[in-house]
């Protein structure tokens, strides 16, 4: 395969890194030079020079392109090979943003002074999305960057003894559903009726235990992948995100703190069953910090994401903020389907 180098100019778009530090070639920006460039055409006719960009630095900047609207930026998501997916299995809210068009939504409804730590979308699901793209339609007057970082970097850069005991055993993840805690079961699950949560749980080999209107769930699943297409390894997982340390963080309680099960709503595990420890949760975001990548949004702004080999998060903003993102082309654990 021959990469396109940085620097070069396609059909009136150049192509820069966004930062000049060699050790963080991410991501490569693409941009209009001179005239207007209707960026949906020059995809079109460039798709495969896109889709190596993507892959060799696992998330694109288009920046000056004046998609600004939830309506081009559906248009912009009509190029890929599926229309945008669904948000099934949920982990967060999320609303579309107009109900005349399907499956692009405002990006997380999430307290504005808190952060989102970086994850690759639905990597806890048998089901995700191989590319998630955010479009800045209205950037807010301070903070409200979308952190991301190269899940490949974050790989090689943790500890290897940690990283050979979660390929060895793989991650359990354990989620309690409820009403006035996280989320509930009927939103997780997208219905009101208990027997098709269920149905859904059996079908992909999770565990289920009710109690009360409380819904338990657990199942295991590798916390490392190999890309696809490039058969790279990558950390994929929502490890960090769902364990129960990020929930200690959030209500500023100190790490040695006891907090029963019935005020957690998700926690993480070694496949096997076993702790993840303070020491290795604090090697895992050391792992995200040293390799994440934050800048301001300017409105029109896309950041396109090979969900596989890139993470991304939230930071805390002020002021009116509206990111839309949308999810295409679906990939899968095996046999399971949601």
């Amino acid at each position: 395969m021959i990469l396109t180098p940085a620097g070069a100019v396609t059909a009136g778009v150049a192509r820069r890194l966004l930062t000049d530090d060699a050790s963080r070639p991410f991501p490569l920006v693409l941009e209009p030079v001179g005239g207007d460039v209707d960026l949906i055409d020059w995809l079109k006719a460039h798709r495969p020079e896109f889709e190596q960009d993507l892959q060799q630095y696992g998330g694109l900047l288009l920046r000056g392109f004046g998609i600004d609207t939830v309506e081009r930026f559906n248009s912009f998501m009509q190029c890929f090979d599926t229309t945008p997916l669904p948000y099934m299995f949920r982990s967060s809210p999320r609303a579309e943003l107009d109900e005349k068009i399907r499956n692009i939504y405002r990006s997380t409804s999430y307290p504005s002074d808190r952060s989102i730590n970086l994850h690759n979308e639905s990597s806890y699901s048998r089901v995700w999305g191989m590319k998630i793209a955010f479009c800045c339609l209205q950037p807010s007057a301070e903070g409200g960057e979308t952190p991301i970082a190269d899940s490949r970097r974050v790989l090689q850069t943790m500890d290897p003894a940690l990283v050979a005991k979660f390929k060895e055993k793989g991650v359990k993840y354990w989620r309690h559903l409820s009403p006035g805690l996280g989320m509930h079961w009927q939103e997780v699950f997208q219905t009101d009726k208990p027997e098709a949560a269920e149905e859904i749980c059996r079908r992909n080999d999770i565990n289920f235990e009710w109690k009360g209107d409380a819904l338990f769930i657990d199942w295991v699943k590798p916390a490392v992948y190999s890309h696809p297409k490039s058969g790279e390894d990558t950390w994929f997982n929502h490890v960090l995100f769902f364990h129960r340390f990020s929930r200690y963080e959030e209500l500023d309680l100190p790490y040695d703190e006891y907090l029963p099960d019935e005020y957690l709503s998700s926690q993480t595990f070694f496949g096997d069953g076993t702790e993840i420890s303070f020491q290795e949760f604090a090697e895992i975001k050391r792992a995200y910090q040293e390799n994440t990548i934050s800048f301001p949004y300017l409105k029109g702004d896309i950041i396109f994401l090979d969900n596989m080999l890139a993470a991304h998060g939230r930071t805390p903003y002020k002021g009116d903020r509206t990111i839309a993102t949308a999810i295409v082309e679906a990939a899968y654990d095996a046999r399971y389907v949601l």
